[in-house]
């Protein structure tokens, strides 16, 4: 959130047209899976001098994996050479790192993540260790198979270590998910099939359901992972307390919980934005940042749709206060 410490208020960026006549009942977190696609990230070769041929070899490798390869994994990919390069986050990246000479594979968020402080997401030595970190991890895979198995959110509960903290957290955030999940509804079937956006082909079962999956921050496997969350929004790095980041969609995680703002109202909030009627079909106007996920989704669903894409609304946002976690 905003002021992740407190949970305050954040960004639910529902399209208006003076009222929420114009909201289809197509819930939130199934339009976002059909029609949000997943923004892209600038994965950035930044050397000095002629490659090797190994670096050439790892290189190839990065790049059969992105975005217009078979594993269709959301980023691009571009080698730099850092004494031509005029972008000034790339050449204050050389000068602290580049010491040694040796290339550097530095991450970018998508340059629609507006929201997040710094457009770098780590910076490491190119190397084929960092590279399949980059490109995927199980925690991430994990995330995905549930996404397209039709849950409509699943909280990504990253520990801070402190086991009666965090044993708390976890606790509280599973009875509110199952909670919510017990307690909302989606919108009967006949008001969808009503709607003029329903198509009923889609292979992937619209129904509604809630988990929790761990990231364990000690676990190298997931370091980029873990990267993406932290690096998302100020302070989350040097906050010494449990998170929760609600994903939606193609990997949309709309903000982070932490400590004592997980609780009842917070994710109830979020639960009830992400099954309720989508009136917010302009992507970029709504919370959050796309993960970089190694899946090809328009295949994944099968090109079958239960929402055709709406006209694109250009009214602004509305901002919506979330109750602040006591501490």
């Amino acid at each position: 959130m905003k002021n992740p410490k407190t949970a305050a208020v954040f960004w639910i960026a529902c399209t208006l047209a003076g009222s929420v006549a114009i909201a289809c009942n197509v819930p939130v977190f199934r339009y976002a899976l059909e029609r949000w696609p997943a923004d892209p990230y600038e994965l950035v070769v930044l050397h000095d001098g002629e490659l090797s041929p190994q670096h050439l070899v790892q290189i190839t490798a990065l790049k059969q994996a992105d975005d217009r390869s078979d594993k269709s994994a959301n980023f691009n990919v571009r080698i730099i050479e850092a004494k031509a390069s005029k972008d000034r986050v790339l050449l204050d990246v050389w000068k602290n790192r580049g010491n040694s000479g040796e290339p550097l594979l530095v991450s970018l968020y998508p340059r629609n993540a507006q929201e997040v402080p710094d457009r770098v997401v780590s910076v490491h030595s190119l190397s084929d260790q960092s590279i399949s970190r980059v490109i995927d991890s199980p925690v991430r895979q994990e995330l995905v198979q549930r996404l397209l198995s039709g849950e409509s959110a699943v909280w990504v509960f990253v520990p801070c270590g402190d086991k009666a903290q965090d044993k708390a957290a976890l606790e509280r955030l599973k009875i509110e998910v199952k909670k919510n999940q017990e307690m909302l509804e989606l919108p009967p079937q006949d008001e969808l099939e009503e709607d003029e956006l329903f198509q009923p082909e889609n292979p992937i079962e619209l129904r509604l359901g809630f988990s929790v999956i761990t990231l364990d921050r000690e676990d190298p496997n997931e370091s980029f992972f873990l990267e993406m969350l932290l690096g998302s929004e100020p302070d989350l790095e040097s906050l010494d307390e449990p998170m929760a980041f609600p994903v939606i969609g193609r990997g949309r995680v709309l903000y982070a919980l932490v400590g004592k703002g997980i609780f009842r109202d917070t994710v109830a909030m979020a639960s009830r934005f992400v099954v309720g009627p989508c009136s917010c079909q302009v992507k970029d106007q709504n919370p959050g940042f796309d993960l970089l996920l190694a899946v090809d989704w328009d295949e994944k669903l099968g090109g079958a749709a239960i929402s055709e894409p709406a006209k694109e609304q250009t009214k602004g946002p509305i901002l919506i206060d979330i109750p602040t976690g006591k501490k």
